[in-house]
């Protein structure tokens, strides 16, 4: 089997690296299509395998993002030229629904070949939100492809929830949702499971320190605490813009005994952390995926997350953690009670959940997708 990634958003992380490596476990040959707009982002996050072919492209520019029709046109051109086997892919993955599944539907229109999509948070909530008339163009992506991914059942309901219903009865059939990973990392050594929290209750937060993820409904969580006597202590790992407001913000609530800033640290020193706490908690506004829930159940520890966000839905209810309302601080020290009640099997259930969300896993459910596709044709 051979696939072409069209893959926009390569350099941005390296979950697309971590995921193209361990298809090579099951694809002859995967070739790497990224569009790049500065010479500093050439062969960024580029893996040495044999089974992997790179082609950075430094194509875009600042007018791209308006011109959206001569954007994917001139990608299309671009692997017509410089991708010479490109008609014998057996499929293409778009990795992105605007920038990437543009492109892979004109090949497809042209040559025939048959396209995965995959919809990404930028997709709905910016290029979806703001491009109302790209739309129409958009639906023939939609309709045109073999199968079209989410990484989370929260976001394929939002997308649903946004599309037109003629346009999700058309499509849903071909929907399904594959996760990203974690880091082999944090599987490295196997986690006890906590048979009780300590009596000083210890709450981890991670993520960068910015209004959406919400560090500030956590210090009024560990305000009402402290005015009903509960021993605790907050360790909040992450930098951002809002670092310098949320340690002052600290130390005016009284909080500052309590709440410990570690600042941006190694994945090594942040698996430590999590080995040393209790309970995992991050209440953001918008979440995509959350890999960092997966992170600390895989440690061990229960979690709060957000309703209708992220991993919503990947988990019933009370089988890891809870969902909340990112805004209500009640029903958070609620929850939280409700973990501390069933602590040892919440954490012996996060640790077998996260085992699901490893790499390898997933890059096999996605050669499963790809071949199915493969055999339909």
């Amino acid at each position: 089997m051979k696939i072409l990634h069209l893959c926009s958003y390569y350099t941005g992380n390296k979950l697309y690296s971590k995921l193209f490596s361990e298809l090579t476990s099951y694809i002859d040959k995967q070739t790497i299509y990224i569009p790049i707009r500065s010479q500093e982002l050439l062969n960024k996050n580029k893996v040495e395998l044999q089974k992997l072919e790179y082609h950075y492209d430094l194509i875009l520019n600042k007018y791209d993002r308006f011109l959206y029709r001569g954007k994917i046109k001139k990608q299309q051109r671009r692997i017509e030229k410089n991708i010479p086997s490109f008609k014998s892919f057996d499929t293409i993955h778009a990795h992105t629904l605007f920038s990437d599944g543009g492109t892979a539907y004109l090949l497809n229109q042209k040559y025939g070949i048959n396209y995965v999509v995959s919809i990404r948070n930028t997709d709905i909530h910016v290029f979806y939100k703001y491009g109302i008339h790209l739309r129409p163009f958009i639906f023939k992506v939609l309709e045109n492809a073999s199968s079209i991914v989410f990484i989370s059942h929260a976001y394929q309901k939002k997308t649903f929830d946004l599309l037109p219903t003629k346009i999700v009865e058309l499509i849903k059939d071909k929907t399904q949702v594959i996760p990203n990973g974690i880091d082999k990392n944090w599987f490295n050594s196997l986690p006890d499971v906590k048979n009780e929290p300590s009596k000083k209750l210890r709450l981890l937060f991670t993520g960068s320190l910015d209004k959406n993820k919400n560090l500030s409904s956590v210090l009024k969580l560990g305000k009402l605490l402290m005015s009903e006597n509960v021993d605790f202590i907050l360790n909040v790992a992450g930098d951002g813009p809002l670092c310098e407001q949320y340690r002052l913000k600290t130390k005016q609530m009284g909080l500052d005994n309590r709440v410990k800033f570690h600042g941006n640290i190694s994945k090594d020193e942040l698996i430590c952390i999590a080995d040393n706490s209790d309970v995992f908690i991050l209440p953001s506004y918008k979440e995509t995926f959350g890999i960092s829930y997966i992170e600390a159940m895989s440690r061990g520890l229960p979690i709060i997350y957000t309703r209708n966000e992220g991993i919503d839905g990947y988990f019933p209810e009370g089988r890891v953690g809870y969902s909340i309302d990112p805004d209500d601080i009640i029903e958070m020290k609620d929850r939280l009670n409700l973990i501390v009640e069933d602590f040892t099997a919440l954490s012996k259930n996060s640790i077998i959940e996260a085992r699901k969300f490893n790499w390898q896993d997933i890059a096999l459910k996605y050669f499963e997708l790809h071949t199915h596709i493969e055999q339909k044709i």
